[in-house]
């Protein structure tokens, strides 16, 4: 019999632990909140636990404005995960949650020289300028979903929602267009794997070919149907790559002992 999910965390770091030494932290989109993995944790539980994280100005801390300096919220991030008990971590965001993921791992190698796999979904690498930030994410190309999944959290209205969600877009577009640009690209000794939808209409495909020259290490970029939200519709592609990665994660250590 499997032990059930328990949640534990502060309210920046929501940890769901089965138990398992490998995690895997997500980060949303702009707009959007935590429950945009809503269901995560019991999929991936055979495999790994999860870490969700909820940034400010959405959902339960929507009275909270978001006004961190990137680098700042950067640090705090990798400080929370790497006092976790974890041996194999690997951070996956989505849109502008992509690019928050990226300089946690960033920070994670810098301040403590730890190294994380880091899967990147629907985003194009730095450097930004404020206007191309402002543009990373935008109302339509499957927004509607997200009011749809949003409404059905809690049982509120979807035109409730709806102006919960816009409100909440608009304050991540003005963050991001002050906070991305600073963000200054270099290589980091991580795994890197990208993900692009074919039908994103904000991002065609190939711009993510340039997360490549951004990691020293392993690098590769997968094609998945849908826009620009395919994770609300379907998450099923990054739900795989993740079990695959924990199955990739667990055969190397089998290696390592029979060496």
């Amino acid at each position: 019999m499997t032990r059930p999910v328990r949640a534990t965390g502060t309210r920046l770091l929501r940890g769901y632990s089965h138990g398992h030494r490998r995690v895997v932290v997500c980060f949303h989109h702009a707009g959007g909140g935590m429950s945009a993995f809503r269901g995560w944790a019991d999929v991936l539980a055979p495999t790994t636990d999860v870490v969700l994280v909820q940034l400010k100005g959405r959902e339960d801390r929507i009275g909270e404005p978001l006004t961190d300096h990137l680098d700042d919220l950067a640090v705090e991030i990798a400080r929370g995960i790497c006092a976790m008990p974890y041996d194999d971590v690997v951070l996956l965001g989505h849109s502008m949650g992509a690019t928050v993921a990226w300089a946690v791992a960033d920070a994670i190698w810098s301040v403590y020289r730890r190294r994380v796999r880091v899967v990147l979904s629907a985003q194009a690498p730095p450097p930004y300028d404020p206007e191309a930030a402002g543009r990373l994410f935008a109302q339509g190309d499957g927004c509607e979903s997200a009011v749809e999944i949003l409404g059905a959290v809690g049982g509120v209205s979807a035109r409730a929602v709806g102006e919960f969600y816009a409100d909440t877009l608009a304050a991540d577009l003005a963050w991001m267009s002050r906070e991305f640009p600073a963000l200054a690209p270099r290589a980091l000794p991580v795994d890197l794997y990208c993900v692009a939808a074919d039908g994103d209409r904000l991002l065609a495909p190939g711009v993510m070919d340039g997360w490549a020259s951004l990691t020293t290490r392993h690098f590769s970029q997968s094609i998945v149907p849908g826009g620009h939200m395919y994770l609300l519709t379907d998450p099923t592609p990054l739900l795989h790559l993740v079990k695959e990665l924990a199955l990739q994660d667990s055969a190397e250590k089998v290696a390592t002992v029979v060496q």
